[in-house]
């Protein structure tokens, strides 16, 4: 076991006061929980797509069939779940997109009874792909039998808030870096990123209008200042960009993009269909208090400030509305590198060159500050692609950097949209998660803080497995409104667990709780069962479209090919405690303890009822004691008391009846 240098570290103190009242899925694989006390997430269900790893991987509800679809990689399906008893989840069929054509199925999306699924075809992630429709049977529509073409590798698919349009995000990845004899990168090779719009509101099905990026061509070197990223070694900026995931504001005029290579969002106006900005996320500051990080494989947690910059590169993006109208964007800041043939200067097409290298062979042995960074964390993965220096030169296999950029952020962000921004800018962020979720894995699950799951053998990997690497890797993110409040929920894809955040307040979120239904004695390849592994989708179903009638979260896991079903309780208060009956001439006080759990509306009052064969006696107030007057009917008689409790959510718990005899 390596040694800390504590000297040189400022360690950041793991609390459980941090990190919440409820957890599940700690070592042993817990999946159940009590629903009287928790306040936050319950693990209701599991659904198995039987296909194993890539079985299940983003889903979509339709809550008048209350129908999942949810893509399988495996077989390149959408099963078709039901989720009406969701105790007991059904495959109902499967819509099969390989027959079509598709040798990949991305994404999934639904609204209005239409399912749209994207997709790729003859194994080519530089050709258009296809966007099909159905409907919640799984019948495709009409104008779609074929896929409707859109941007090269549609890898998200999703509706707008009215159902208007299905728009995709088109990644555009290339093949690898290597020019043609021209000395030039074509764009078969490399393709534009791009989104591509359907508008299915009328009674046909119209093309796509595909949306690149070839007017900001031109400004690349000022995305760059602006805290974004553009490196890919003889692409233009139309090339370069890769957009990953989208969203849309409210009023259905703006479409977010996250371009997670590229370290920045696109504004995308939706009555023009033009690209309105590109912004830059800029970096995050490891040293500074409350953002620290493990950079550190030792078989131990420990969270601590280091002197590395993370490019925060999200995947995921969910559009939050404040109370007030003001629209924010809140990100899952994954990271991801970059790996293809001549990335890094090399000629041949058939040599992978990596953009992840190790800080102790990236770094400018004459520079003092990194030079100090890589003795304490060498092993940590950077990019010699410097964000904030815009190089002319070739980057090879020796380029030295004087700054530690590392891939990814390990958190969620929530920014300002920047809807009256034109061009190039920095994106505002208003709120970062910071280093919250390695505080709650290490306080919460220790043993397994930062590992992950190996695909080969199956079986789960050690302590500390992806310290160096992106940490646990914040995948997806989805915002919600339910029981008056708003609602972020995260996915970590290596760590497998789900986090939970009340955001009513946009700019300080307060985290709630986490939950992790994986099995870690388990495995993937052998069939002993592994719970739920690797998530990468996440869907919010309100209370109204639920049908339990709470809200719930719905996770797809990518490596266990499930799909676990999580509910929000509604956490009105619980019973009133130890109640006690006091009787005396024409009166009777009731009174008792405050309910152990209020709620999630901080308020609480009390009915109480006393019914005997003379008739019926109630009383009502906030306090915890309740007086009734008797009248002379029921003195002498015997009766029961029972007091309940309520909130501005909706009526709770009744406390065990007492039973009274009038006075």
């Amino acid at each position: 076991m390596k040694n800390k240098k504590a000297s040189s570290l400022v360690a950041v103190l793991i609390s459980a006061s941090v990190v919440g009242t409820a957890f599940l899925g700690s070592g042993s694989g817990s999946v159940s929980a009590d629903a009287t006390t928790q306040a936050g997430l319950r693990f209701l269900s599991r659904w198995t797509s039987g296909s194993g790893i890539g079985g299940a991987e983003i889903s979509a509800f339709d809550p008048a069939s209350q129908r999942l679809f949810v893509t399988n990689g495996k077989t390149n399906q959408i099963d078709i779940v039901d989720i009406s008893d969701p105790l007991e989840p059904k495959k109902v069929k499967s819509i099969n997109l390989a027959a079509k054509g598709a040798t990949g199925v991305q994404s999934v999306a639904t609204k209005n009874g239409i399912v749209a699924i994207a997709t790729s075809v003859g194994g080519n992630n530089q050709a258009n792909g296809k966007i099909f429709l159905t409907d919640t049977k799984g019948k495709v529509l009409k104008g779609s039998e074929t896929g409707i073409d859109v941007g090269a590798l549609p890898d998200h698919v999703s509706f707008s808030p009215t159902g208007r349009y299905v728009m995709s995000a088109n990644e555009g990845e290339p093949a690898s870096y290597c020019k043609a004899a021209d000395g030039t990168l074509p764009v078969t090779t490399d393709p534009y990123g791009s989104v591509s719009l359907i508008d299915v509101s009328g009674a046909k099905i119209g093309a796509a209008t595909t949306i690149n990026f070839e007017s900001f061509n031109d400004r690349a070197t000022s995305l760059v200042f602006q805290g974004g990223r553009v490196f890919g070694p003889g692409a233009s900026l139309a090339q370069d960009l890769e957009p990953e995931y989208l969203s849309f504001s409210d009023d259905e005029k703006y479409a977010y993009v996250t371009l997670q290579e590229n370290n920045a969002i696109a504004t995308i106006d939706l009555t023009s269909r033009t690209v309105v900005s590109v912004s830059g996320l800029g970096f995050k500051k490891h040293a500074d208090a409350g953002k620290g990080l493990d950079a550190i494989s030792d078989n131990r947690a420990l969270v601590a400030n280091l002197n590395v910059q993370g490019m925060y590169m999200p995947d995921a993006i969910s559009t939050l509305t404040a109370d007030d109208g003001t629209t924010y964007l809140v990100t899952a800041n994954e990271g991801d590198a970059r790996s293809y043939a001549c990335l890094l200067g090399g000629t041949s097409a058939t040599t992978v060159e990596d953009e992840e290298f190790k800080l102790s062979s990236a770094a400018d042995p004459g520079d003092t500050a990194i030079s100090e960074v890589a003795k304490i964390a060498g092993s940590l993965g950077v990019t010699p692609f410097a964000p904030a220096t815009p190089r002319s030169s070739t980057v090879t296999k020796s380029t030295k950097v004087k700054v530690a950029y590392s891939f990814g952020s390990r958190s969620i962000s929530i920014w300002k949209a920047t809807n009256d921004v034109v061009g190039v800018d920095a994106m505002t962020q208003v709120w970062d998660s910071g280093d919250q979720f390695e505080q709650i894995i290490a306080a919460r699950r220790p043993t397994y803080f930062n590992a992950d799951w190996d695909t080969t053998t199956g079986a789960i990997k050690a302590i500390d497995a992806r310290s160096t690497k992106k940490g646990p890797e914040p995948e997806a993110v989805v915002v919600g409104k339910a029981y008056g409040k708003t609602w972020i929920a995260a996915a970590l894809e290596r760590d497998g667990g789900v986090v939970l955040f009340d955001a009513s307040i946009p700019t300080a979120p307060v985290f709630v709780d986490y939950i992790n239904t994986s099995n870690p004695a388990g495995n993937l390849v052998t069939g002993a069962n592994a719970g739920d592994v690797s998530p990468e989708g996440l869907l919010f179903v309100t209370e109204d479209e639920s049908p339990t009638g709470n809200a719930l979260v719905i996770a797809s896991f990518e490596l266990s090919g499930t799909v676990a079903i999580y509910e929000i309780p509604t956490n009105t208060p619980s019973a009133p405690r130890k109640v006690k009956a006091a009787a005396t001439t024409g009166k009777l006080a009731i009174s008792f303890r405050a309910p152990t759990d209020i709620g999630w509306a901080g308020d609480v009052s009390y009915t109480l009822k006393c019914t005997s064969d003379r008739g019926t006696l109630t009383a009502k107030g906030q306090k915890t004691r309740l007086n009734v007057t008797v009248p002379s009917k029921f003195r002498g008689a015997t009766g029961e008391c029972v007091v309940s409790t309520k909130s501005t959510l909706g009526k709770g718990d009744s406390a065990e009846p007492v039973t009274v005899k009038f006075k």
